[in-house]
């Protein structure tokens, strides 16, 4: 198995040394670094399993850190936070920023060997299922959404979670994917379910929520559903999205015809949509007179 990587980290440099030591002799790879701004260069140049960082640093903090790599890099990566004092404020940030444990100070070495095996346990029971996936001929899933609920989560912030933690996919694969499913579904609920005008789709934000909260109102639209649908097939080695809404549909051979004889993407509001699929996907297709679209891609390992 291969042995676990840490990268420590705290502006003490007693600390860094003390607990580099107890982890190399407890069977991990250590490295170290002695501020935010090191840590980040390490992080963006290694593979580590898991990060143990001082909450309370100049500069670039241990909250700060936690943040960037949550925002700039992998998201699974467990962060471990030390800190002297844990107030209400502090352990409610880090609890939202993505925290895997906090550990007191000083430091009870025996917390923190038990709180490492933990998170790899957990690490390795999701690469068991991750393995799963990948040895399936073919796995689905489907949902149905409200549209009154549509705004309090972000599909494509669910689907990302979803394939991260499941499947080994190329990084340009994943983001052209998540793309692709935030054109269809956010088309499907202003296209199909609530049937914008382009007039309406101009407004600001605040006025179009407006819009949007009066067309929920109508029991016709309120009744309409929107319908999602994942599989990947390994066999042909492709994945597949479907996004159907319970709209009138609209005319989109005309639209598909006005695509295809584009020489370019097309980033208009108007159009933007089918045009972003068209050139993402490796197969595109509407049915249902136009209510269901589906997409296809070929999948690309990761690496």
């Amino acid at each position: 198995m291969k042995q676990a990587k840490i990268l420590v980290v705290d502006d003490s440099i007693a600390i860094v040394n003390s607990l580099s030591t107890i982890l190399k002799v407890s069977g991990y790879e250590v490295d170290s670094a002695f501020n935010g701004s090191d840590a980040l260069r390490r992080i963006h140049s290694g593979e580590y399993d898991i990060i143990l960082c001082d909450i309370e640093m100049p500069g670039i903090t241990g909250l700060d850190l936690l943040g960037r790599v949550r925002r700039d890099y992998d998201r699974e990566l467990d962060v471990i936070l030390m800190t002297g004092y844990l107030d209400h404020d502090y352990f409610i940030e880090a609890i939202r920023l993505g925290a895997s444990d906090f550990i007191r100070k000083p430091v009870d070495t025996k917390q923190i060997i038990r709180s490492i095996h933990g998170l790899l346990e957990r690490k390795r029971s999701r690469n068991d299922f991750s393995d799963f996936y990948q040895n399936t001929e073919m796995a689905k899933f489907q949902f149905v959404i409200d549209p009154a609920r549509f705004s309090k989560f972000a599909v494509s912030k669910v689907f990302n979670a979803y394939l991260r933690q499941s499947f080994q996919l190329n990084h340009n694969l994943l983001n052209e994917l998540l793309i692709c499913v935030d054109e269809m579904v956010y088309n499907a609920f202003i296209h199909g379910t609530l049937g914008l005008s382009i007039a309406e789709r101009m407004l600001d934000h605040s006025r179009m929520q407006q819009v949007i909260a009066e067309r929920l109102k109508q029991p016709e639209i309120a009744a309409r559903r929107l319908r999602f649908e994942f599989s990947i097939n390994h066999q042909d080695n492709t994945i597949n999205i479907v996004v159907e809404d319970d709209g009138p549909g609209f005319d989109y051979e005309d639209w598909l015809q006005r695509v295809a004889d584009e020489p370019k993407l097309n980033l208009d509001e108007h159009g933007r949509g089918i045009s972003m699929l068209y050139h993402l996907a490796d197969k595109l297709e509407f049915s249902n007179g136009g209510k269901r679209v589906s997409v296809s891609k070929k999948i690309l390992t990761s690496g």
